[in-house]
């Protein structure tokens, strides 16, 4: 079943000043070049899709800034890559209608482009650029921003909590230095194995170390780095 422009925008809630903008966004490089002889690279979505990638990611990383004042800009990088990415965006298309609604070439449409993610992210960073050309940064941010908050709200928690060897590594980073971890025990039959595992670096007091406990190798060297990351706040370290 196609939907048109007219229809995509009551489902986006934005009525365009110019529809054009729209049906540009919808529109494939494969129908342009087969429909139109000339200027066919100004007809399709290419360039509003070099566009829509800066939006999204300025409106999602605005968002981060502002939702979460404490956290560093790599955490902050993390999050945005976790939901701005081709298979989020296609994801985003379908649950929009974009696959009834873009424009394709005959070749592409029989080959099922119209399912492909990477024409439908493209499609969807195309429409948050249409929004943005015809309306300004506060209308696409508008628009666009609900798609990404429950996306942002669900992953945040992981990266923000229990990535403690991301934070570590870019706190000692800053006075030349790395963390070094190490598997130093482990005890309990196979199915409740417990691991204790140590970090260790030198800096500028010389040799510190901490340690941590998980049920696996990768939790216990979290463990480890956040009581590092304590040990150092704790000497006033960072």
């Amino acid at each position: 079943m196609s939907l048109s422009a007219e229809e995509l925008q009551k489902k986006l809630g934005y009525t365009f000043k110019h529809i054009g903008l729209l049906k540009n966004a919808l529109r494939h490089r494969s129908y342009a070049y087969e429909k139109y002889a000339t200027n066919a690279h100004l007809r399709s979505n290419e360039r509003l899709e070099f566009v829509g990638d800066a939006v999204i990611g300025l409106i999602v990383a605005s968002y981060l800034y502002e939702r979460f004042p404490d956290i560093t800009e790599g955490r902050m990088s993390r999050i945005r890559a976790s939901v701005v990415c081709e298979e989020t965006l296609s994801e985003l298309a379908i649950a929009l209608g974009v696959p009834n609604a873009i424009k394709l070439g005959v070749g592409e449409h029989r080959t099922g482009g119209q399912l492909k993610p990477s024409i439908l992210s493209d499609a969807m960073e195309s429409i948050a650029a249409a929004v943005f050309v015809d309306g300004g940064y506060e209308a696409a941010k508008t628009v666009m921003l609900p798609f990404f908050v429950e996306l942002i709200e669900d992953r945040s928690p992981q990266v923000i909590v229990e990535d403690h060897k991301s934070k570590l590594q870019e706190e000692l980073a800053a006075f030349g230095d790395r963390p070094i971890y190490a598997i130093v025990g482990e005890e309990g039959p196979d199915h409740l194995k417990v691991f204790t595992a140590e970090v260790t670096s030198k800096n500028r007091e010389g040799e510190l170390r901490a340690t941590g406990k998980g049920n696996s190798k990768k939790e216990a060297e979290q463990a480890a780095a956040g009581a590092y990351y304590d040990l150092l706040k704790s000497k006033g370290l960072i």
